[in-house]
């Protein structure tokens, strides 16, 4: 009994320096890491934009070569959604998702593990001489009684992240420095279902410039009314192409439905198979890349199914350099 009575008193202490410990320890617990990344700031920000992408460089993508993923929402920027399982111990089940992206500074991102509840963190980007400094972090609430654990999770994440950001740097200093020199890259790939606010529009070569900002300036002022967010980059679909006689539908993504008003429509653009363009230059350039495409679809025995669109992802207000502008052209296949 003596010695129940000395354990007793003893896990009593221990409780109670636990709890004395614990009331001097943050909640809130932060693990960032930094590197400075030769490669223009768009296109750092791109990769990291993309979940679809991060298979490339990122150490907790490719821990466990039999994860299962799956992508949700738009392919890049805000609701951009990853969603995994795995076997792995140091991997699991869980999901990320992109809540907010701003052109090209800043990222945050949800993260979400099994049994674990959310953490946040995000990534910021800044042109320095020499390249992009990159930054990565997460923040993680340990709440009362996971305060002295917290001290561990520096030693934990902080090798990870680095490993993580050693391979978005080899990557992206792979990758041409000028974008516009390198070869359009074509691949099949799968879209995902998003909801858009859009507006129909004829026009012709000629006044397809003016046109299109008139477009997205009505579906700005509905959006603006109905207080709606951009959900990604904004795009066009060519229902019709000629040089006298282009007809087309501007698109903004909005994240969820609602009814559209007067000219302006909200539509449901359908998950589905897909080949892409990824062309960089100036617009009007752009018509090599769809003779690219035309090409590939011809040579892979493709079927079209539907109306080609163009996902404007640079924005040219932020980026002045035409050359480095991206956009991303898709074909809808069987």
């Amino acid at each position: 009994m003596k010695i129940l009575k000395k354990v007793g008193i003893v896990l009593l202490i221990l409780v109670g320096l636990y709890i004395i410990i614990s009331l001097f320890l943050p909640s809130i617990v932060r693990v960032e890491r930094s590197t400075v990344i030769k490669a223009p700031v768009q296109v750092v920000f791109e990769q990291v934009n993309n979940f679809q992408n991060w298979p490339k460089w990122s150490y907790w993508d490719n821990i466990d070569p039999q994860m299962k993923s799956t992508y949700e929402g738009p392919e890049s920027g805000v609701g951009a959604k990853h969603l995994w399982t795995s076997n792995h111990k140091d991997v699991g089940t869980g999901s990320i998702v992109i809540v907010d992206s701003k052109p090209y500074s800043t990222i945050l991102t949800d993260l979400e593990f099994e049994g674990m509840g959310t953490s946040h963190g995000g990534w910021f980007f800044k042109e320095v001489e020499g390249g992009t400094e990159t930054t990565t972090y997460m923040e993680m609430d340990m709440g009362f009684f996971g305060r002295i654990m917290g001290l561990m999770m520096e030693g934990m994440l902080g090798g990870d992240f680095e490993k993580t950001l050693a391979g978005l740097k080899k990557h992206c200093e792979s990758l041409p420095a000028n974008p516009a020199a390198a070869p359009i890259v074509i691949e099949p790939t799968t879209t995902q279902e998003q909801w858009l606010a859009t507006y129909k529009t004829t026009t012709d070569m000629k006044s397809i410039s003016e046109d299109i900002g008139k477009s997205f300036q009505k579906i700005g002022e509905f959006m603006g009314k109905h207080k709606l967010e951009i959900a990604g980059p904004v795009l066009a679909i060519y229902h019709g192409f000629s040089h006298d006689k282009i007809e087309m539908e501007c698109g903004i993504p909005i994240g969820k439905e609602i009814k559209g008003e007067g000219e302006v429509n909200v539509i449901k653009m359908p998950a589905g198979n897909a080949v892409v363009a990824h062309y960089y230059g100036p617009y009007k350039g752009t018509e090599s890349a769809h003779a690219s495409i035309d090409k590939f679809i011809k040579e892979n025995n493709k079927k079209v199914t539907g109306s080609p669109w163009e996902v404007y992802v640079t924005d040219p207000g932020v980026e002045k350099d035409t050359a480095k502008w991206l956009t991303e052209i898709y074909y809808p296949v069987e």
